[in-house]
């Protein structure tokens, strides 16, 4: 493509009346220059004999800075041929990738919207506008363009997953679906649609498809820890605990676990009776976890502590979940320890009572619990 680009600029440099011409500029050195990539030693033999009013010389002087990586030259002198030419749209889909690489989407959208009102017809010049909206946070008009171009090519995967997260966002999530579905009819394989696809059917709770999904994207090689998180979850919740192991085998394999992925992994193991397993990835999930998850994560290892009939860990987990977050059932739940299984009632007593005094009324639970300790109490 870049050969193609090259010879075009040269036929075009060649072909245009000026001082290049002028001074009989050997077209065979350019050429070599540029397919050699030898951008520096170009720019070095354009630059003088460049005539600043040609269109076609201009441009190839700023492709070549281009390519040799001199975007603030490249920038002045594609500048200088709309300066020239309002219409040049190749100079025109230079400064907005330029203006995209620095990180100045509304800029860049300026020359997309010029492109766009050249070339009404192109898919690829109303994506380049919506992906740009987008980045700009300008969500409303980025969608319309966006859709403009799928109703032109419908079969542009970037543009597919892009306006199917924008439906899901929309809460339309039935749309984003049926767009992806009708995509993966004419081609199964693209990583990226795969992989919004088991957004949507997790989201619908079609939990078998979004597993269907992440055996495709295993034999593809894929591994997204976010993509992943949603078939992790649905293999959780078909019962299928084998397959929520062996997930995350997998993406331990490519390095690509997460906190969540392992949390559910973790709940698996207990599920499947294997309480030392899932303590085990519980303490990765504690040392991992930046959020309030640290509260359902030493929750869960207290209940497994519980299960393994460990009663004094299960304690001191809930008494760090306590220490960290305050929750009041907390205070309830270790109490029920020392009450059911080490048959202390004084001191179970000691942390029903501060369960009541910290009492909010939060959930049904806390209030069904609440009524239970106060009617014991005679309170």
């Amino acid at each position: 493509m870049k050969k193609l680009i090259m010879m075009l600029c040269l036929l075009f440099l060649f072909n245009a009346s000026g001082k290049l011409n002028a001074q009989q500029a050997d077209r065979h050195l350019v050429m070599d220059y540029l397919q050699n990539q030898q951008y520096d030693d170009a720019i070095a033999y354009l630059s003088p004999i460049t005539d600043s009013n040609n269109v076609n010389q201009e441009s190839l002087l700023a492709y070549t800075f281009y390519q040799a990586g001199r975007t603030t030259d490249a920038h002045a002198h594609y500048l200088r041929v709309i300066a020239i030419d309002s219409s040049h749209i190749s100079a025109r889909q230079y400064l907005a990738t330029i203006y995209m690489q620095q990180d100045q989407p509304l800029s860049a959208i300026a020359h997309y919207q010029k492109i766009v009102e050249l070339k009404p017809q192109n898919a690829t010049a109303w994506k380049q506008l919506g992906m740009a909206g987008f980045i700009a946070h300008m969500p409303d008009s980025a969608f319309v363009w966006l859709s403009k171009s799928y109703d032109l090519n419908p079969s542009d995967a970037r543009v597919v997953a892009r306006l199917a997260e924008e439906w899901i966002e929309r809460k339309r999530t039935g749309m984003a679906d049926t767009m992806l579905k009708t995509y993966l009819m004419k081609d199964s394989s693209n990583a990226l649609v795969l992989a919004t696809a088991a957004r949507t059917s997790y989201l619908l709770k079609d939990y078998k498809r979004t597993l269907s999904i992440g055996d495709k994207l295993k034999q593809m090689n894929i591994a997204s820890p976010n993509t992943f998180l949603y078939i992790v979850a649905a293999a959780y919740y078909l019962f299928r605990y084998e397959a929520c192991i062996s997930t995350y085998e997998y993406l331990s394999m490519h390095n690509a676990n997460s906190e969540s992925i392992t949390y559910y992994t973790a709940m698996a193991y207990t599920q499947l009776k294997k309480y030392k397993e899932s303590n085990g990835l519980l303490q990765i999930c504690i040392d991992m976890a930046k959020s309030v998850s640290l509260d359902n994560y030493y929750s869960a290892k207290a209940i497994n502590y519980e299960a393994l009939k460990l009663y004094k860990p299960a304690i001191a987990s809930l008494d760090t979940a306590y220490y960290m977050f305050h929750q009041p059932l907390k205070q309830y739940s270790i109490g029920r320890i020392y009450d059911a299984h080490l048959k202390n009632e004084v001191v179970a007593t000691r942390y029903y009572k501060r369960y009541m005094q910290l009492y909010k009324g939060e959930t049904r639970e806390e209030r069904e619990i609440y009524d239970y300790l106060k009617s014991r109490f005679g309170k």
